[in-house]
């Protein structure tokens, strides 16, 4: 059995301790250490375990052990024993000096406890219950049983940040199975043995067996970054403390540079890339609609023509498509229009009015590493060919052949 000073005392940073096992993890290349007594978190509750290292204090072989250090990857625990997943073997007997990652261990301190408040408020607000919670490296998700409206959830985040800013006591408390009948608290599953409470007031109250801050100070902010529809519910991520502020800092960052390219000021860019999106949306029409009458043109030019190849750079697929639909009705032969360059290669749509092209597509495809198919009469595909091959190939076929470009 670990001695688990976590629970003693959640900001001890460093301890001593006897290694009791050590043994090979079902990862080979790594070894699964105990010892008699732990201030390393092991994963549970949806926090993840504890990194750091175990600096080795004495020798207990002829390996030099003195002053080395051990790198502690992970933290388990399987009954009563807490694991340390470390990178090498440590002898049993020894005498270690367990370090945490600090940084790492409070990071998720913070938002663990965030995370207590907004399940908190969510639950006494709307009566949903937190049924899924993981934490990666920046952020948390949470998944709920019931669907939240998008100011319902600014309201929470509000409130939620209302209480860190209050500085609040975080107080644990552990409770016989009677005792904690008469508590209310939130619980993810029914509890067996004396049941661990975590009490933030005004928020929650609830079943933990997790590492909390002190003082909802000490989050620092909430902060919801996303939410969507999820089997029933709502499934969202979230960051408090220094993730939430690495979060923010990027933010700040990127809106400042999309102010700076849309000449505009911090608080309106959401306004100017409006008006940009508008101004495109309202450009785009007036091109597409300039590439339908340059099309209708190019057909009257090419009515009696015969064969025709079309090379358009300045059109996508779709067009270069609509292209060979209009020209078809009007060459009196084959109409091919080739889109794109030189560099992403070409799309094309090949077509003859009553015709079948499909022997003509077969042959130019292998000729030119093209794929596509359709009807016989209209196909379309692509070539990895440059314009100068694609231009020799049509002319050996068909010396007749008129070659044209048409650029927007």
């Amino acid at each position: 059995m670990t001695e688990r000073l976590y629970y003693q005392d959640a900001y001890i940073k460093e301890f001593n301790a006897c290694v009791t096992g050590c043994g090979k993890d079902r990862n080979q290349d790594r070894y699964r250490i105990t010892l008699d007594r732990s201030a390393f978190y092991p994963e549970g509750g949806g926090q993840s375990g504890d990194r750091g290292v175990l600096v080795l204090h004495d020798k207990a072989s002829e390996n030099a052990f003195a002053a080395a250090q051990i790198r502690v990857l992970d933290t388990q625990e399987e009954g009563d024993d807490i694991y340390l997943i470390c990178a090498d073997a440590v002898p049993v007997g020894t005498s270690v000096r367990g370090i945490l990652d600090w940084e790492y261990r409070f990071d998720r301190m913070q938002n663990h406890s965030g995370e207590h408040i907004v399940s908190g408020l969510i639950h006494e607000r709307y009566g949903y219950h937190n049924v899924g919670f993981h934490m990666s490296q920046d952020r948390m998700t949470i998944d709920l049983d019931g669907e939240i409206p998008e100011d319902g959830l600014a309201e929470i985040e509000k409130r939620a940040n209302e209480i860190v800013w209050a500085n609040l006591p975080v107080m644990t408390a552990v409770y016989s199975r009677e005792e904690a009948e008469g508590i209310a608290y939130r619980s993810k599953k029914e509890l067996e043995g004396e049941i661990r409470v975590v009490t933030i007031p005004g928020a929650d109250v609830c079943a933990c067996c997790g590492t909390h801050v002190a003082h909802t100070g000490e989050i620092g902010v909430i902060k919801i970054l996303s939410h969507e529809r999820f089997k029933g519910g709502v499934r969202m991520e979230l960051a408090c403390g220094r993730w939430a502020y690495e979060f923010l800092a990027q933010v700040f960052c990127q809106n400042h540079e999309v102010s700076v390219h849309l000449s505009s000021r911090m608080m309106e860019t959401g306004s100017a890339a409006k008006r940009l999106v508008e101004e495109h949306s309202r450009l785009k029409g007036d091109l597409i609609g300039m590439r339908y009458q340059m099309i209708e043109r190019t057909a009257e030019e090419l009515e009696g023509a015969g064969n025709v190849v079309i090379f358009a750079p300045g059109m996508d697929a779709v067009m270069a498509q609509k292209l060979t639909a209009k020209v078809m009705e009007t060459c009196g032969g084959n109409a091919f229009a080739f889109a794109g360059s030189e560099e992403e290669g070409y799309k094309y749509a090949a077509g003859r009015k009553d015709g079948d092209l499909k022997n003509v597509i077969k042959e130019m495809n292998r000729a030119l590493d093209g794929r596509g198919g359709g009807k016989p009469f209209f196909l379309q595909g692509s070539v990895q060919a440059t314009r100068s091959r694609i231009e020799a190939y049509f002319l050996e076929a068909d010396p007749s052949i008129s070659i044209h470009e048409l650029r927007m």
